[in-house]
C-alpha cells in the first residue's frame, strides 16, 4: 500500500456553460471505442420504458454524447431549451479524502440562480485521490463525469468509496414537502338547543299559555353534522440518481462504487371526522286549562363526519447508467451494488366521526349516524436499480423494480408491470 502523501494540493473549482452537446465530449474520460459499445446496451428496458415522458428526451441526449445515437430534429430543437449545460468542474493534482470524511462533490441550481429542476454537471479531474480509512467520495443527483489518474484506497474501507446518490429532492411536477403532510380533522357538530317550558299564567279557571303551544317549543332542536376530515397530501417521487462516467487509470486497494435513486415521501394520513352533535334535551308538557301538553322530544343526534382520504405514497425515485473504467488488472478489486428506490408508504385514511347522542330525557329521537372512515391512499412503486457497467459490462441493476432493493435476474416483462 502507498503512503499517504503529507500534502494536498488546492482544488480548483470553477462553474462554467457548455453551449452544446457537442463540446460536452471533451470532458470526457471515454474513447470512442467505449461509447461505440455502450450504444448497443444503453436503452436496456429500464431506460427505453420512459422513453416517451420527459425523462426520456433527457436519456437519448445523454446517449448522443455518452454513447452513440443520432438525435432527431425534434429532439434538438426540444433539447436547445436547456443549452448552455451548467456544469462545476473541479481539478486538483492531489486530494486525500481524510479518515471518516465524506467529500461532496455535488452543485445545485442556485449556482446560477437556477431552479433544482435543471439538469446540472459536475466534471472532476483529479490526478491522485487518495481515500483514508472509512472516507468517501459522493455527488448527489448531478451529472457526474470524473477522470482520475492514480486512486489509492486504504483500509479499513467505508462501505463505499464513491457513492451516486440522488437528488436531495424530489423530481416530479408536484409542490410541497416529500412526505404529505396530514389531513386537517373534521370539526365537531354543535349541540343542539335543548327545549323550553311554555310560558305560562295562572288564572281564576286554571293554568293557559301564554303562547302558541308548538311541539318545537317543548322539542329539543337536532345536533348539527361533524364535518368530514381533509385529505392527506400524496407523497411526492424521490430524487432521481442521474449518469455517471468513472475513469480510473491506475487503482491501488480495492474500491466500492454505490448507487440509489430516492425514496419515495409517505402519504399524508386523512384526517378524522368530527363528531355529531348531540341533539338538545326535551322539556315536559305543561298542565293546561285543556288537559296535559305532550312532552317535548329530545332531538335527533348530528351525524358524524367522513374520515378523510389517506394521501398516495410517492414512488421511489428514477435512475441513469453509470459506466466505471478501471484497468483490466483492477477487475477483482472493484465491487458495484445498486438498490432499486423504496416507495413510500401510503396515508392512513382518517377514522369516521361518531353519530351525536339523541337528547333526553322525553321521545325516542335517534342518535345520529356514524360517518364512514376515509380510504387508505394507493401504494407508491419502486424503481428499478442504476444499472452499472465496468469496462462496459453490465455487473449489477439488472433493470427490475423491487422494494427489497435485490438484483437477482428476474423476467425482464416484470419491469412493466411495475413501472
Amino acid at each position: 500500500m502507498k503512503a499517504v502523501s503529507p500534502v494536498d494540493s488546492e482544488v480548483q473549482t470553477d462553474f462554467i456553460l457548455i453551449p452544446s452537446l457537442a463540446e460536452f465530449q471533451p470532458h470526457f474520460g471515454s474513447s470512442p471505442e467505449d461509447r461505440h459499445i455502450r450504444a448497443a446496451s444503453f436503452f436496456h428496458p429500464a431506460i427505453d420504458v420512459r422513453a416517451r415522458l420527459g425523462q426520456g428526451l433527457h436519456d437519448r441526449g445523454e446517449a448522443s454524447v455518452f454513447a452513440e445515437y443520432d438525435l432527431s430534429a425534434d429532439d434538438r430543437e426540444a433539447l436547445d431549451v436547456h443549452l448552455p449545460l451548467h456544469a462545476k468542474t473541479l481539478s486538483v493534482a492531489h486530494k486525500r479524502i481524510a479518515a471518516g470524511e465524506t467529500w461532496d462533490v455535488s452543485v445545485r441550481g442556485d449556482a446560477w440562480d437556477l431552479d433544482d429542476m435543471e439538469e446540472l454537471y459536475v466534471i472532476l479531474n483529479v490526478g491522485t485521490l487518495e481515500f483514508e480509512p472509512g472516507a468517501q467520495l459522493i455527488v448527489r443527483g448531478n451529472v457526474f463525469i470524473m477522470v482520475c489518474q492514480e486512486m489509492i484506497v486504504h483500509e479499513p474501507r467505508a462501505d463505499f468509496q464513491i457513492g451516486i446518490l440522488p437528488t436531495p429532492h424530489s423530481v416530479d411536477f408536484g409542490h410541497g414537502p416529500v412526505n404529505g403532510p396530514d389531513g386537517e380533522p373534521g370539526s365537531a357538530g354543535s349541540a343542539g338547543r335543548s327545549g323550553r317550558p311554555l310560558d305560562v299564567e295562572e288564572t281564576f279557571i286554571g293554568p293557559r299559555s301564554r303562547e302558541p303551544v308548538l311541539p318545537e317549543i317543548l322539542n329539543g332542536a337536532p345536533g348539527t353534522a361533524g364535518q368530514p376530515g381533509g385529505r392527506g397530501a400524496h407523497g411526492r417521487n424521490g430524487g432521481m440518481c442521474k449518469l455517471a462516467e468513472i475513469s480510473i487509470r491506475d487503482l491501488t486497494g480495492s474500491i466500492a462504487v454505490f448507487a440509489q435513486a430516492g425514496a419515495g415521501g409517505n402519504g399524508g394520513n386523512g384526517g378524522d371526522g368530527g363528531n355529531g352533535g348531540d341533539g338538545g334535551n326535551g322539556v315536559a308538557g305543561p298542565w293546561l286549562i285543556g288537559g296535559k301538553v305532550d312532552d317535548g322530544a329530545g332531538g335527533p343526534g348530528g351525524d358524524g363526519g367522513d374520515g378523510g382520504p389517506g394521501g398516495a405514497a410517492g414512488s421511489g425515485g428514477i435512475a441513469s447508467n453509470i459506466y466505471v473504467t478501471l484497468p483490466a488488472d483492477a477487475l477483482d478489486r472493484i465491487a458495484c451494488r445498486s438498490l432499486a428506490s423504496e416507495p413510500g408508504e401510503a396515508g392512513r385514511g382518517g377514522s369516521a366521526g361518531m353519530g351525536g347522542q339523541s337528547g333526553a330525557p322525553y321521545g325516542g329521537a335517534p342518535r345520529g349516524t356514524a360517518g364512514r372512515a376515509g380510504r387508505n391512499g394507493a401504494p407508491g412503486r419502486a424503481r428499478p436499480a442504476p444499472r452499472i457497467f465496468v469496462n462496459e459490462v453490465p455487473v449489477c441493476g439488472d433493470g427490475i423494480a423491487r422494494s427489497e432493493g435485490s438484483n437477482v435476474n428476474q423476467e425482464e416483462d416484470a419491469i412493466y408491470e411495475r413501472l
